[in-house]
């Protein structure tokens, strides 16, 4: 009963911390709708798709693959991963953040200094951010502690400032403080360094291109899974804060469905050979069966968040809310395949179903926001991540019998 007990604490700290950062950027909306009203909202949901492709992009997949990595190091290979990815994804995020910031500015029809502030806000919040780590090593507490928790306070902190009367950049500046405190409670609670060493700076480009396949990859499911908002702002302004308002809240549920798979690296990674196919059909069967669940509940209860949540200034049709909850289900469905790509070794196969997820999504996107507005746009993003999921299946299906026959033969 007691190792049971253990075990439920220890699962309830990994949702939690998901739980606790996706929570976070809620806290803020019904002062940005209060203060700012639909165009507020419409200004801050462009700038976080756009920051959020950023931090895609700036974190390089570390918590693709180096969960796992960190997972089977020992103390000192964990000390050498953790200052190697602080290094090059706060390189990385110096060059992203500014072009993310101008970007947000330019697409938004008002609020530009605070769009570009909480676009570059988000890409460092998310670049820094320490949770790969502790996941890696087991403590979901750390990451509750150094990740989610700061979120909170300093978003807190700006709600209360704009409720107060503060304008909406105070969203962005509080954003730009985030990463600074969780770094710095990431280093004390995990006895690490505060700062790269000089040997983790130097090796920052090599680094950037060894990763080469996998950030490709994330590079490219940016555009066509977090910049619709940016997209319809262009091809359809009218749609961006009902697309956005169903979009973003699913979003951050869908983050917190995250702590399943956070959980699941470690028993795939450890996975011994003859085992390996089944653990990667449960983790694939768990992935789809949360996301399903997650899909009612979103449709469920968005008709009552909604009102509270936006204050009244958005309107979300039926329609749409069912459109998401299809685009939660079937990005369930490819968490899981790419936690199974991971397994068997095959993380650059992602990639490959990305890209061919984006060729299809780029034009359906426009086409989609252009013609049928918010749902138009999310049906498009259904069709891309389902393409995704197919080559994602095809490839792991391959693998396994590969390494099945393989298996057999000796």
């Amino acid at each position: 009963m007691r190792r049971a007990a253990a075990q439920a604490r220890h699962l309830a700290l990994f949702v939690l911390a998901p739980l606790v950062a996706s929570v976070a950027p809620v806290l803020v909306i019904p002062a940005v709708t209060t203060t700012a009203g639909a165009s507020g909202w419409a200004a801050v949901a462009v700038a976080l798709a756009v920051g959020g492709a950023g931090h895609v992009v700036a974190e390089l997949g570390w918590s693709l693959d180096q969960v796992q990595a960190v997972a089977r190091a020992d103390d000192d290979g964990r000390r050498a991963l953790w200052q190697a990815g602080q290094a090059a994804k706060l390189a990385a995020a110096a060059v992203v953040a500014p072009v993310c910031a101008v970007a947000a500015g330019l697409v938004v029809a008002d609020h530009a200094l605070a769009a570009a502030l909480v676009a570059a806000g988000t890409v460092l919040t998310g670049a820094a951010s320490p949770a790969w780590y502790f996941v890696g090593v087991g403590r979901p507490g750390a990451a509750l502690v150094s990740d989610a928790l700061p979120r909170v306070l300093l978003l807190l902190a700006a709600a209360a400032a704009m409720s107060a009367g503060a304008d909406l950049v105070a969203y962005g500046l509080v954003l730009l403080a985030v990463p600074v405190a969780s770094v710095a409670i990431a280093a004390a609670v995990g006895r690490l360094p505060l700062l790269p060493s000089g040997a983790a700076l130097r090796g920052v480009p090599s680094l950037v291109r060894s990763r080469g396949t996998i950030l490709r990859g994330r590079a490219i499911s940016t555009v066509y899974t977090m910049l619709p908002a940016a997209v319809l702002g262009l091809v359809a302004p009218a749609s961006v804060a009902a697309f956005s308002g169903a979009d973003r809240p699913m979003r951050m549920g869908f983050a917190v469905l995250g702590a399943l798979p956070a959980r699941l690296q470690n028993w795939l990674g450890s996975s011994p050979e003859h085992d390996r196919a089944r653990r990667v059909a449960v983790s694939i069967a768990l992935t789809t069966a949360t996301g399903a669940v997650a899909a009612v509940c979103f449709v469920l209860a968005m008709p009552v968040v909604a009102p509270v949540l936006f204050s009244g200034t958005v309107d979300l049709d039926p329609h749409l809310l069912a459109s998401v909850a299809v685009l939660l289900l079937v990005m369930s469905v490819s968490r899981g395949a790419a936690l199974g790509l991971v397994s068997v070794g095959e993380a650059p196969r992602i990639t490959t179903a990305v890209t061919a997820a984006a060729v299809v999504g780029l034009p359906a996107l426009a086409l989609g926001g252009l013609v049928g507005g918010a749902v138009g746009a999310v049906s498009a993003l259904v069709l891309a991540e389902a393409v995704g999921v197919a080559v994602q299946g095809a490839s792991l299906v391959a693998t396994l019998r590969i390494v099945s026959v393989q298996g057999a033969a000796s």
